[in-house]
């Protein structure tokens, strides 16, 4: 995040610090904790976060909990931290602000224990940063090979046009091409072939360039990407927005076994790695994440005029970024927006059925379930989210209808 990325793994600084009557972990993505062990008055039992930020309702909110003493502001450190946290409220910088809970760190800046170079070049370590140099060879995680459905994630910073990868899936090897022929490479370039720059699932499938654009920081600004593996199906997510998704359909492959690489391209090619964390099979259940459900032409699923009573037309409209098109997916299956559920009317079947806003109930109504086709299923009737009509413009009303994958059933999720 903007207002921590010039910090180290430690922090040392004077401040009234404050304990909190609830722990912001589950809502928010903690940036900074207190050692409570560095100093007396700590009642957090050992998890305090001291700084954080959160996406609300369409907006941003940042915290931090020092600035208490006058010489917090003569503090070139803290000054840039404070910046930070304006920069990224303001829309300026890009951060994966979703809450954050029970990964285990694979590379924690401390040391490389447990990974091996493939290849000539390597990665310099310093400031708890792994930067590439030479090439063409890879830094592979080679302690233990991941099976089954995983969330990794890692921070990654290019110096400018430079490129490298994150390979995922590819059998034990000392030879670099190996997770090339035999694994999946997530792209890190700025400019190549749509389906070889950034975000793209590397000679397999472009991410969505204008996502990936808007949630895309400049050259020397540090990135966030989570690598999300369901089955064969990979969710690509930059800075906490969803920009590829991928289906392995390849027999000779899969994303279910294999090992995890970062890749040195070449001379020249500098980008920079740190905090590599995942989460394996039976945590990777994502918590609630919420933004904008986009469908066909671009557009928004929208509650028309922003309003919450129960039968509210729910419709296609312009992106706004509004509360009326902030929709969170919750673990138990419901889109909500405005505090209520998406939701089939009189949970019914048929073709054209009306979908609609409605008190969260808990029914088959309300329940929902993407798939890796891109449309949107409700399980109790087997038909999917559906915008009415063959023409889509401001207004257009979405319902019910047999699922045939056709672009006005194809939705982006948060």
């Amino acid at each position: 995040h903007d207002a921590t990325a010039h910090l180290g793994t430690t922090w040392q600084r004077t401040d009234e610090w404050y304990n909190y009557r609830t722990n912001p972990r589950t809502t928010a993505h903690v940036l900074a904790s207190l050692d409570e062990s560095s100093y007396s008055g700590g009642n957090m039992s050992g998890d305090h976060p001291i700084a954080w930020c959160k996406d609300y309702q369409g907006g941003r909110a940042f915290y931090t909990g020092g600035g208490h003493t006058d010489e917090s502001y003569a503090e070139p450190a803290f000054r840039r931290h404070l910046l930070g946290g304006i920069r990224w409220a303001a829309g300026m910088t890009e951060a994966d602000c979703r809450p954050e809970t029970g990964y285990t760190p694979l590379f924690d800046g401390s040391a490389t224990t447990g990974w091996k170079q493939a290849g000539p070049g390597g990665f310099t370590l310093a400031d708890s940063t792994l930067t590439s140099y030479g090439g063409l060879g890879m830094l592979w995680y080679s302690a233990k090979e991941f099976t089954g459905d995983y969330s990794l994630k890692l921070d990654w910073k290019a110096a400018g046009d430079d490129n490298s990868g994150v390979f995922i899936g590819f059998p034990a090897s000392d030879d670099p091409w190996s997770a090339v022929n035999n694994g999946y490479e997530i792209q890190i370039d700025a400019t190549d072939a749509v389906d070889r720059t950034t975000g793209a699932v590397y000679g397999f499938k472009s991410a969505d360039i204008t996502a990936r654009d808007a949630a895309l920081n400049p050259p020397g600004e540090w990135n966030t990407y989570e690598l999300r593996v369901t089955g064969e199906r990979l969710e690509i997510f930059l800075n906490g927005r969803k920009i590829n998704d991928f289906t392995n359909t390849d027999p000779a492959r899969s994303l279910q076994q294999g090992h995890i690489g970062l890749q040195n391209h070449g001379d020249g090619d500098d980008v920079a790695f740190r905090n590599v964390r995942i989460k394996t099979s039976g945590d990777t259940q994502p918590g609630p994440r919420s933004g904008s459900v986009k469908g066909v032409n671009g557009k928004c699923l929208d509650v028309d005029g922003g309003g919450s009573a129960d039968g509210t037309k729910v419709q296609l409209w312009t992106c706004n970024g509004s509360g009326a098109q902030t929709w969170t997916l919750a673990g138990d299956g419901t889109f909500r927006a405005l505090g209520k559920c998406l939701d089939v009317s009189g949970g019914a079947s048929a073709d054209g059925t009306k979908v609609q806003l409605w008190t969260c109930n808990g029914t088959g109504a309300q329940t929902w379930a993407p798939q890796s086709d891109g449309t949107v299923r409700n399980p109790q009737s087997a038909r999917c989210l559906d915008a009415s009509g063959g023409t889509w413009n401001d207004g257009t009303p979405v319902h019910l209808w047999t699922c045939h994958t056709g672009p006005n059933q194809k939705w982006t999720l948060p």
